[in-house]
């Protein structure tokens, strides 16, 4: 190649700025145009978010009074932690077949549980002593709280996630100023609404008299206490 004085590639859009002969100039540098280009532009540099760590938590309504009328907080937006950058994102999903034994010592499937999901997110962060001390303490804040949160990602959002636990993983030279492996793991978090019956035995057809349940059948008799006991009694 050092032998070859200019480089036999057209003039195309995509093609690097390279040594051309005089006769075939090099052309002008590529510049962004157009209004489609600066449109996009200013749309990605508007637009929200696409990854983070939100606060899953519900908007709280206050109590109205006659001198303040009912006003919803909304949550707020803005994530709960702020990496430079998210490295790594795993989302697991399983789900339980159950067996129940039936003759000859076979199995049988005749259920199938979904079990919460989890998620392993990796994140990133440099900058100074202090930047890199908040942010960790911002992943402790939000890993003791049994407080929900949401995973934002371009595709799918994922509510009502909890930390189960966090890592760091610090490595040589680079992982003395710079936090490259910092894993939170998330599982999510399910509501349900208890429900409660009542329901008695029935032991009319008992084959044991004592299984039978006591039944009322008339009117309870008071009795009138002796006097000595009434006298032993009287002060308590």
């Amino acid at each position: 190649m050092a032998l070859i004085p200019f480089p036999n590639v057209p003039k195309l859009p995509g093609v690097p700025q390279l040594h051309r002969s005089p006769a075939f100039p090099a052309g002008p540098p590529p510049a962004l145009g157009g209004v489609i280009a600066i449109g996009r532009l200013l749309q990605a540099f508007l637009a929200k978010p696409l990854w983070g760590i939100f606060s899953d938590t519900p908007p709280q309504v206050n109590t109205p009074t006659d001198d303040l009328p009912t006003v919803t907080v909304r949550s707020s937006s803005t994530p709960v932690v702020v990496p430079d950058s998210i490295r790594e994102f795993n989302f697991k999903n399983a789900w339980d077949v159950s067996d129940y034994p039936v003759q000859q010592g076979s199995f049988a499937s005749y259920n199938k549980v979904n079990n919460p999901f989890e998620i392993q997110v990796r994140l990133t962060k440099g900058g100074t002593l202090r930047d890199r001390t908040t942010f960790l303490n911002q992943i402790a804040a939000i890993a003791g709280t049994t407080d929900r949160y949401k995973i934002v990602t371009p595709e799918k959002t994922y509510l009502s996630c909890n930390v189960t636990r966090w890592e760091v993983a610090r490595r040589e030279a680079q992982g003395a100023y710079f936090l490259t492996e910092v894993d939170v793991f998330f599982r999510e978090i399910r509501f349900v609404t208890a429900e409660y019956t009542s329901t008695g035995a029935n032991t009319a057809a008992a084959i044991d008299p004592a299984a039978l349940p006591p039944v009322n059948t008339g009117a309870v008799q008071s009795l009138e206490l002796p006097s000595n006991v009434r006298a032993a009694t009287a002060g308590l």
